[in-house]
């Protein structure tokens, strides 16, 4: 190894080990405890010593690790807090139903889920997203609310009269949203951004976080800060973003000394451009028309298709590449796969659920043949190119993708959330990969990749029943 290798990899480490550090504290001092209320997984936090309860809901393809930074907030402000994971979400082991377009399918299962979490006594609601209008909802059915908290809200259930204390939140990078938020607090009085309007018993706010967009704003000490005094009780924000990032980021760079042990392997011709264009276009025409089968899997609403489209755009892809036998280095993909398991360990303890389990492991095995065939094919088609190249080859699978989610909306449209996934593997994986590659040639990391990608759709996409 050498000596900057050496340097990089002790610094990364020393981050790495900082962060979760920190991160333990915090978590400690939140007094978390984890368990289950009827059939759906909570983590309780704080002592409730302010005699208030408040729920913690995420937004569609979150999870309750996605909102520990408010919760741990109000867990200092001296509320008992008690966050949990969705249907379809987390670990919940039930299915979202596919009812999606009627108030009284899906929107109605999730109002229900989240009214049974509801003690007995003063509550709170807070929700992201998908769990504003859920939240706003559920509390026209309870007694003694004592405040609603949304964040990048939407729901047509808000009126002039309810909810009688509503605080909005939305990020800096969330026009749509933010303009939505004002019509909400126009409808109590004239008002800005950053202002409290009232009106007898009715209160709006509306404030906005700086920098961040949809998902940032889960992590900014504006929107844990607000939150708190809005439900009565000031804290200073608990501010895990910014350890969590350096953990994950420290992670990633730590393998690219990692790496350096890698055997080094003979050099690999790789195909010419115009043939890895030709077969990226083939390919995703190809798992384009698979996908359009919309089929069920497991009785999950159209990971069948997506399986198929996975498997379509390999063959096609290694068929016109014709990369030679990518037989030699698994050793090296296993490392990979060793050092992205405990990327993936690490960002479902802090960050978001990444780990499947209950129905997504069985999810997980039935898309590990698809998905290394894909892995297999997608390393043939961007080894030894550079960062351009690779992301203009993966364009016409990501268009191909959204069309079949665009027309297959009730099937294949639930699962668009595995777009962004690719997008995520693709940057953190894929610069694992090239190192590997670097050192073993491009169908060393195959392995590895192809178990994680499995892995990655498995745990994060919110799962559906089947029609």
């Amino acid at each position: 190894m050498t000596p900057l290798r050496l340097i990089v990899l002790c610094l990364a480490l020393g981050i790495a080990a900082l962060s979760a550090a920190a991160l333990e504290r915090l978590r400690a001092e939140g007094g978390l405890a984890r368990g289950m209320i009827g059939d759906t997984p909570v983590t309780v936090y704080g002592d409730g010593t302010s005699g208030l309860t408040v729920l913690v809901a995420h937004g569609f393809a979150g999870s309750r690790q996605m909102m520990e930074a408010i919760s741990l907030t109000l867990a200092r402000a001296g509320h008992r807090v008690v966050a949990f994971d969705y249907l379809g979400h987390g670990r919940h082991a039930g299915l979202l139903s596919p009812d999606v377009t009627r108030i009284t399918g899906t929107t109605q299962d999730l109002v229900d889920q989240t009214l049974a979490l509801a003690p007995d006594g003063p509550v709170a609601l807070v929700g992201h997203s998908m769990a504003t209008d859920v939240a706003i909802r559920a509390a026209a059915a309870l007694e003694d609310v004592r405040g609603v908290a949304v964040i990048s809200m939407y729901s047509e259930a808000v009126t002039p009269r309810f909810p009688q204390r509503l605080l909005i939140v939305s990020g800096a990078q969330e026009g749509r949203l933010r303009a939505v938020a004002l019509e909400a607090g126009r409808q109590v009085a004239p008002m800005q951004e950053g202002e409290t309007v009232a009106q007898g018993d009715i209160a709006r706010r509306v404030v906005v976080a700086p920098l961040v967009g949809h998902v940032g704003v889960l992590w900014s000490g504006t929107t844990s800060a607000e939150i708190a005094a809005w439900l009565g009780a000031e804290a200073a924000p608990v501010r895990t973003g910014p350890w969590i990032a350096a953990l994950l980021g420290a992670l990633v760079l730590a393998f690219w000394p990692l790496a350096g042990f890698l055997p080094q392997a003979a050099p690999q011709s790789t195909p010419g451009l115009r043939q890895a264009i030709g077969a990226a276009i083939a390919g995703a025409l190809a798992a384009g028309a698979a996908g359009l089968s919309g089929l069920p899997m497991l009785g999950l609403a159209g990971f069948g298709g997506l399986a198929l489209a996975m498997v379509a755009f390999g063959l096609v892809a290694l068929i016109i590449l014709q990369p030679g036998d990518p037989r030699r280095g698994w050793g090296a993909g296993a490392a990979l796969l060793v050092w992205g398991l405990v990327f993936a360990l690490a960002l479902d303890r802090y960050g978001a659920a990444f780990v499947p389990t209950g129905p997504r492991l069985d999810l997980m095995q039935w898309l590990l043949a698809p998905a290394m065939l894909f892995a297999l094919a997608d390393r043939a088609l961007v080894a030894g190119r550079g960062t351009l190249a690779r992301a203009a080859l993966r364009v016409p699978l990501l268009g191909a993708l959204l069309g079949v989610m665009v027309m297959e909306a009730g099937t294949m449209g639930l699962l668009f959330t595995v777009l962004p996934v690719l997008v995520l593997f693709w940057a953190v994986y894929g610069s694992m990969a090239r190192w590997v590659e670097a050192r073993a040639g491009w169908g060393a990391p195959a392995l590895g990749l192809g178990v994680i990608l499995a892995w990655s759709i498995a745990a994060s996409t919110p799962l559906f029943a089947a029609p």
